[in-house]
């Protein structure tokens, strides 16, 4: 998935999750997140925090003749733009948050499907120019994010119009310096080991059969080995840094190479383990679970080695006018509400960060979606500084290793 290549292979309507929902199995997610410790002082999940009424208008409106605190909140904009993956993606954000935001504000959201990093690009150019940039809300990974506030293209998330976001878990928040709230993270997923069951005969325990002279031909991996590099790195006693000082990680791609049968995004990658063109690869497991729901002989596991884990997020550009820039954080609260994060992530196939999310119970007792520390402590989760510095470099070296 190079960067999360998300489009259309995600259907919606999942049918295991579809079902379990519709039976009542559900339990609240109650652990610290992945940094550990609390998401905040907050009570419950925060929705009762937000100032947007229930008859679409905000009780902090300057047309009510209300304190100096309510004439404060800025005029309704006519709509407001975010920059979303497309298909089941921005179908799942549609239905889940879009929607109650747009019941209680009385303001429709548009999108913009550019890829993330070309949106960025696109943001940073509009401040350079003192322009107002393309979108109001930035729903991105977090190391994209993370890189954008190293630019300086953040209006940092003002928690008296987000409160919400201080009920999220500990790995809501990001480790990002003296800003406190420059994004929220608000679910994660991991990259698991799958398989085709009529390949495979038994479930792999080790990212180290994928090396088997068996395999040849036979093993599925993401551009620019995406999901990968820190599993290696883990498997060699390798620190992540600089690509100079990885030389076991590149040793164990080349010897890998030969078993490399499929390299690509998650459709290409998911139709090629379908039909058994490959038979292990690394994808995240909602790709599976759609899978399986059709009837596909697929499955997915997180082998003892650990899988890495990684985050979405959602932020604000500068440069927008006062109006934008706060009903955007307001959508932002409604997307980090405990009531909607819950449905949103189930139909996504991710874990939310929020303690009171309900989730189904397939997925809460299952690693690959971790739930409480000792799933979390089995992913494996880059730091934030060496992938922006770094991963770059590493994508190359892949690339030419195994283009080469």
């Amino acid at each position: 998935m190079t960067e999360r290549n998300r489009g259309t292979n995600h259907n919606s309507n999942i049918g295991r999750r579809r079902f379990l929902a519709s039976a009542g199995v559900a339990s609240a997610i109650a652990f610290a997140g992945c940094s550990g410790g609390s998401g905040g002082s907050g009570d419950g999940d925060g929705g009762s925090s937000d100032t947007t009424s229930s008859d679409g208008g905000d009780s902090g409106d300057e047309t009510s003749g209300g304190t100096t605190e309510q004439s404060s909140v800025p005029p309704k904009p006519d709509s407001i733009t975010v920059r979303a993956w497309g298909g089941a993606w921005q179908e799942n954000l549609d239905e889940y948050v879009s929607t109650p935001f747009t019941e209680e504000t009385g303001i429709p959201v548009e999108y913009d499907n550019s890829n993330e990093d070309e949106m960025q690009a696109k943001i940073r150019t509009a401040i350079r120019q003192d322009r107002t940039p393309p979108v109001d809300v930035q729903w991105s990974l977090t190391k994209t994010s993370f890189q954008s506030l190293q630019m300086d293209l953040m209006t940092p998330l003002d928690t008296e119009v987000v409160p919400n976001i201080t009920n999220l878990l500990g790995a809501g928040k990001p480790e990002a310096g003296d800003v406190e709230w420059p994004f929220a993270n608000l679910y994660s997923y991991t990259y698991a080991l799958t398989y085709n069951t009529d390949r495979v005969d038994s479930e792999p325990t080790s990212w180290s059969v994928w090396w088997d002279d068996q395999w040849e031909n036979d093993i599925g991996l993401y551009t620019a080995g995406h999901g990968v590099t820190p599993v290696i790195a883990e498997m060699t006693d390798t620190e992540l840094g600089a690509v100079e000082d990885m030389g076991p990680v590149w040793e164990e791609y080349r010897g890998l190479k030969p078993n490399v049968g499929a390299i690509g995004d998650d459709s290409t990658l998911t139709q090629n383990l379908r039909q058994g063109e490959v038979a292990m690869s690394v994808m995240l497991p909602a790709n599976i679970v759609n899978a399986q729901d059709d009837g596909a002989p697929v499955e997915y596991t997180i082998p003892e080695e650990g899988a890495r884990a990684g985050r979405d997020t959602m932020w604000i550009p500068k440069n927008l006018d006062d109006s934008h820039t706060y009903w955007g954080q307001k959508y932002i609260n409604t997307a980090a509400s405990g009531e909607n994060i819950g449905p949103w992530c189930r139909n996504l196939g991710v874990s939310p960060l929020h303690p009171d999310a309900e989730i189904p119970e397939w997925m809460s007792e299952d690693v690959a979606f971790p739930t409480d520390q000792a799933q979390f402590d089995q992913m494996i989760t880059p730091s934030l500084d060496v992938l922006t510095e770094h991963e770059p470099d590493w994508e190359n070296r892949v690339n030419e290793i195994m283009g080469g």
